[in-house]
């Protein structure tokens, strides 16, 4: 907690009537900020904006700008904090900018009429929105979409230095999603505190500066969007499996839904090791994790694809730097994972001279417990990148008995035992 916090929440506690949702919250929001609330269906998330709005009465320490939020007064907490709700109803047949007039009521005059700067910045707030072609409609006749955007409008007309939103985007295209949220961000870069509530866990990494996760009315955690987002977590507070990574055009995490059984229940039946590089272990990597296997992958290049995947599925590696050639200490480490594996599975990859000890390496596993993974259409020689060295090493494999298939289901079939089936096939 700092001098600088415009929301502070100390030992918070909210709820609606004798339940009480939120516990023992402590937080705080300064100047310059885009904040994300995330958390599942139920977990406070809409409470903890309305106990900061007074919407809902609280215990414990809730500050604004430094002063107790229950000591101010309507007009006073109208010029320091704007909310936008998810919805709103729409009683009466208003029009767009009479509606958007509405927050200016709190900085004029109780005598006199709204000015012409009132009217300006109301326009104004409407062309940010992208909702002035709607000035003169009635509300009555607005889209979900439509209806939300006004709402923000109308919150960005109070000019306050706090702004709460309530899913800001649930009811948006993907266009007007990008529009409203660039804005907000905008508006935390020239010094708002901006914090939103999100289900859209995607959008919040992306526009976000920070994350806070509740579950059950407590904060579970606190950080960056690549802090907050992590498998783990995510399996851990929403009950879903998802590989976090990422996103190569922006540099944010990002994460991408498994399918639910990704994560196998009782005891692995087989260590398995997937020997890959280049890419070609991981989609192998996410058909695998749904079986009842203990996988680990071999050595991987920090910048793999296959060493991100296997990474954010928690599969252990070797990991090694980008473009250099394989210490020795991660070859001995990869002679002890292959020894101890029950069956290893080789994804056909390019080899060069830097890679080159990972495949010669498999010579030493006996055969009988490896199976090779040659896509459709491809040969041992079009992944040799040393003069014929590589295609004679995956030949030696096959020879000497290794299975080789050109599907995932016959790597599962060998994996089953049934290491005679029909996926078998020379290259």
């Amino acid at each position: 907690m700092s001098a600088r916090d415009r929301i502070r929440a100390e030992n918070l506690h909210a709820g609606y009537g004798e339940q009480e949702i939120l516990k023992a919250i402590s937080c705080s929001f300064v100047p310059g900020t885009f904040a994300g609330i995330i958390g599942p269906n139920g977990s406070g998330k809409t409470t903890l904006l309305r106990a900061f709005s007074r919407v809902v009465p609280s215990a414990g320490v809730l500050t604004l700008e430094g002063k107790d939020v229950r000591d101010y007064t309507p007009p006073e907490l109208g010029m320091a904090l704007g909310f936008v709700p998810q919805d709103e109803e729409r009683p009466f047949s208003y029009t767009v900018m009479q509606v958007v007039l509405m927050s200016r009521y709190v900085r004029a005059s109780r005598f006199t009429s709204l000015s012409p700067d009132d009217y300006a910045r109301c326009r104004d707030a409407l062309k940010e929105t992208g909702t002035t072609h709607l000035a003169d409609r009635s509300i009555r006749t607005l889209s979900g979409g439509e209806w939300q955007r006004v709402l923000i409008a109308r919150a960005l007309a109070q000019d306050t230095p706090v702004l709460l939103l309530d899913e800001p985007t649930s009811h948006l295209d993907l266009a007007h999603q990008a529009e409203v949220l660039s804005l907000l961000r905008r508006l935390a870069g020239v010094g708002r505190t901006v914090i939103g509530v999100f289900h859209d866990l995607n959008l919040a990494a992306l526009y976000c500066d920070r994350l806070i996760m509740v579950c059950d009315g407590r904060i579970v955690t606190d950080g960056t969007p690549a802090q907050v987002l992590t498998a783990q977590r995510i399996r851990q507070v929403y009950g879903a499996e998802v590989v976090a990574s990422c996103h190569p055009a922006t540099g944010r995490v990002f994460l991408l839904p498994v399918h639910a059984a990704a994560r196998p229940q009782g005891t692995a039946r087989l260590n398995v090791t997937v020997v890959s590089g280049g890419g070609s272990g991981a989609s192998l990597f996410h058909f695998l994790a749904g079986r009842v296997f203990a996988l680990s992958a071999g050595v991987l290049a920090t910048t793999d694809t296959d060493y991100q995947t296997a990474t954010a599925l928690e599969i252990p590696c070797i990991p090694i730097p980008p473009f250099s050639h394989i210490p020795a200490p991660a070859l001995e480490e990869l002679g002890g994972v292959l020894a101890g594996a029950d069956r290893v599975v080789l994804s056909a990859h390019p080899v060069g001279p830097g890679n080159l000890p990972v495949l010669l390496a498999l010579g030493e596993v006996d055969p009988a417990r490896v199976v090779v993974h040659l896509s459709e259409g491809r040969d041992f020689g079009s992944y040799d990148f040393v003069k014929g060295i590589a295609e004679a090493a995956y030949r030696d494999l096959v020879d000497a008995g290794a299975r080789c298939t050109a599907t995932y289901e016959g790597v599962l079939a060998f994996l089953d035992g049934d290491a005679g089936g029909p996926e078998g096939r020379e290259p």
